[in-house]
């Protein structure tokens, strides 16, 4: 029953206008300028969105392109790696073949004292023998003048002798 009453009082105002022409005006002038500000405002939003796009691929762009940069630096980065462990290598390399003839080297000093040694004592063994050389030398020369000395005594003395062998005593 309360419903039927309502129905009633629902009827009984649907016979008098419920808006005022004036407001209804003034409803669709605000409604009207609220669509207006709605549209820009879209519109606005569109270009926002339209700029957020480009930003959006332009920020893509510049990611792949920092992308491609990282990988060619990471692969810079390996083959510096790699050489750098091939330095390291031949440092290495080096480092021994420096120790070994630092080695060598010293053995090759000792050698070359041992042998300047040797030398030294052949050079005074060539002296001594050399003064002996000399020595017989000058000792030959002197037995070679007492001999001609002798001879010519002998020479001298045997005609003597035969004179006086054959002289009459």
């Amino acid at each position: 029953m309360r419903r039927a009453a309502r129905m009633e009082d629902f009827t009984a105002d649907e016979e008098e206008p419920w808006y005022d022409q004036q407001d209804l005006e003034q409803d669709l002038h605000l409604a009207a300028e609220l669509g207006k500000t709605l549209l820009e405002r879209n519109k606005e939003l569109e270009e926002s969105l339209q700029q957020m796009y480009s930003t959006n691929e332009e920020q893509v762009q510049e990611i792949e392109y920092l992308t491609k940069q990282l990988d060619t630096l990471r692969h810079v980065n390996e083959q510096h790696a790699k050489v750098y462990e091939q330095l390291d290598l031949a440092a290495r390399d080096l480092e021994l073949t420096n120790q070994k003839l630092v080695l060598e080297s010293k053995a090759a000093q000792q050698k070359i004292h041992g042998l300047t040694e040797t030398i030294e004592r052949l050079q005074t063994q060539v002296e001594e023998l050399q003064a002996q050389v000399e020595q017989l030398r000058d000792l030959e020369q002197l037995r070679v003048r007492r001999e001609r000395r002798e001879r010519r005594r002998t020479i001298h003395t045997f005609p003597c002798l035969r004179e006086l062998c054959a002289s009459p005593r």
